[in-house]
């Protein structure tokens, strides 16, 4: 189990890529998105965690973001996220993204 905390009172939306790789493409993948620069120069980002499947299939981006307006502003117009994903799409076989609203664990 990976339990990655959210502090309390902070909210925002989470950005979840699932990438299906070879087992080959794995490490690549992995260094194409670290390549892609510092993510606290990114607007709007609040962290980001790689994971990487121990059998080589997959590598998940998990981001969070202070809004789903901000992810679509660095995304839609960032050219180094733009040069990394057209990489990413190079390297893949299959991506899941899904986007999920942080909801605070107490009322």
């Amino acid at each position: 189990m990976i339990m990655l905390p959210i502090v309390a009172g902070q909210q925002g939306v989470l950005v979840i890529n699932v990438f299906t790789v070879r087992p080959e493409n794995q490490g690549a993948l992995v260094d194409c998105i670290r390549d892609a620069g510092d993510p606290a120069d990114i607007p709007g980002l609040v962290g980001m965690h790689l994971l990487r499947s121990e059998d080589g299939t997959r590598v998940i981006n998990h981001m969070h973001w202070t809004s789903e307006r901000a992810f679509r502003a660095a995304t839609g117009s960032n050219p180094v996220i733009e040069a990394t994903r057209a990489r990413v799409t190079d390297l893949i076989d299959s991506r899941l993204p899904d986007p999920y609203e942080v909801v605070p664990l107490t009322r």
